[in-house]
């Protein structure tokens, strides 16, 4: 089926939900079996919803698992974070090695430093667009599991996803990937024979700043394992929240596409201000992994960056306080416009550090040239005697 047609369809029977287009919420603990056949089959079923708790994250994993590709099973986690360390728990043991790019997210960076070092698993970085002479060097006998992120957190370089499976692959290791920029929508990291999906539900498959929840996809085998290391962790996501991203990817193709649409109209307008130094969107040529982006993906989402002049805090600060429409928060993918100053600190183990003052952008569904004009009232304080920029400096 055409992604529209999943998206409206995946997890719904109408017929067998008493007629309801949405299916109800189903807030359940502990369930009541006729007899101890029951209970036994139920329970040696492995399916936690088969005898306890709610089933709505169970049907909203099926619909997740329809957009991900065939022959794949999804589980619905309480966070994008849980869903990535259950990825680390269930796949690495003492000894092993975990191989991530430069680019990774910071909170996973923390978790390969910490949890995972304290469990005695290794950890170490490759470039994100390292050629794959290159890529193969980072790989050693005891790698277990390469982690890919495309784009990269921050400065957005996309990866040589094809490449890098192949090379794992051949090498015994596993690949991961955090997908939660394009999601299924806009790239199928399955078909690619990547081993297993994650996504940050909380962004846009959910899409309405209303819920944390994660995503994790893979083939039946490495599902199970996943399953039970998130039993074990006690990660069990509420039906509630479960329902919110349910009804969330009902629109989740047509929020896509405007994200892109509006991104890209903004992206652009950015590049005229002369205080930009470099607009950081996948969809532009001078933008790292441009090629790579081309050949694997479907389109982009909202979020980019943007490179601006150095600035001091001040006036990162009053450059700020003049945007209405982009708001400071962290997080993004819903359906505001939000701004965020990056600050890469010394995290970084083979990047080098953008020269210039960072900003990320996440642009909303709000008319981008409402969003244009926000922008423009900001750049204005750059102006020759701004009185903004005097009373700050």
């Amino acid at each position: 089926m055409n992604w529209n047609t999943l998206a409206v369809t995946a997890g719904r029977d109408a017929l067998r939900q008493g007629g309801a287009v949405s299916p109800p919420v189903d807030r359940a603990a502990t369930r009541i079996f006729a007899d101890l056949d029951a209970i036994e089959e139920a329970h040696a079923s492995g399916k936690l919803s088969a005898f306890l708790g709610s089933r709505t994250p169970d049907q909203t994993a099926d619909a997740i698992a329809l957009l991900e590709g065939s022959d794949c099973e999804a589980i619905i986690t309480s966070s994008g974070m849980s869903a990535l360390t259950a990825t680390f728990l269930a796949t690495l043991s003492a000894g092993d090695h975990l191989l991530l790019p430069d680019s990774v997210f910071g909170p996973t960076r923390d978790v390969a430093s910490g949890l995972l070092a304290r469990l005695g698993i290794e950890s170490s970085y490759y470039h994100p667009l390292a050629s794959e002479e290159s890529f193969r060097t980072g790989l050693r006998p005891n790698t277990k599991l390469v982690l890919t992120e495309s784009p990269g957190s921050n400065t957005f370089e996309i990866q040589d996803i094809p490449m890098i499976v192949g090379a794992s692959h051949a090498a015994g290791a596993l690949v991961a990937i955090d997908n939660s920029w394009a999601t299924p929508i806009l790239f199928r990291p399955l078909a690619f024979g990547v081993d297993i999906s994650v996504c940050a539900a909380t962004k846009y498959l959910a899409g309405h700043s209303d819920t944390i929840l994660g995503t994790v996809a893979a083939r039946p085998e490495l599902a199970a394992k996943l399953r039970t290391t998130l039993r074990q962790m006690g990660d069990t996501p509420g039906p509630d929240d479960a329902w919110l991203l349910a009804r969330g990817l009902r629109t989740l193709p047509l929020r896509m596409r405007q994200h892109d649409a509006s991104a890209r109209i903004v992206a652009e307008a950015l590049r005229q201000f002369p205080q930009v130094r470099q607009v950081l969107h996948p969809a532009f040529a001078d933008v790292p992994g441009h090629d790579n982006w081309k050949r694997d993906f479907y389109g982009a989402s909202g979020l980019f960056g943007v490179l601006l002049d150095p600035m001091d805090r001040n006036q990162i600060s009053a450059f700020l306080g003049k945007l209405d429409l982009f708001q400071l928060g962290f997080s993004w993918g819903g359906f505001e416009s939000l701004v965020l100053p990056i600050s890469l600190g010394t995290s970084r183990k083979i990047l080098g550090q953008p020269e210039g003052t960072l900003l990320r952008l996440h642009v909303g569904l709000e008319d981008p040239e409402d969003l244009i004009s926000d922008l423009q009232r900001a750049f204005a304080i750059f102006q020759s005697k701004s009185p903004e920029l005097e009373r700050v400096t």
